[in-house]
């Protein structure tokens, strides 16, 4: 899968977690800082992630993975590695 359109995926999972307009999310964006999402808004946004392209991350596996991820753009090349080279780990 193309970047551009995992990044447009990812958008449109936090616009309609947050009702922020997809065009208005930089791809920077922190969660917590920029985005003002909380870890329950980070949960969600990360099941819909995890179901919109298959990843098949068990609940500790999203855990783990949600400590990391600050951005959009790391949201992004996490999916874009995981589907690439297909890790789960």
């Amino acid at each position: 899968m193309e970047m551009e359109a995992i990044r447009s995926t990812v958008k449109e999972i936090i616009a309609n977690a947050t009702n922020i307009n997809p065009v208005d999310i930089g791809d920077t964006a922190s969660f917590q800082e920029d985005l003002g999402l909380d870890s329950l808004s980070l949960l969600e946004i990360a099941v819909d992630v995890d179901h919109m392209f298959k990843l098949n991350l068990s609940d500790e596996e999203l855990s783990a993975r949600l400590q990391e991820l600050r951005t959009v753009q790391d949201a992004v090349e996490f999916v874009q590695s995981f589907k690439t080279q297909g890790v789960s780990a």
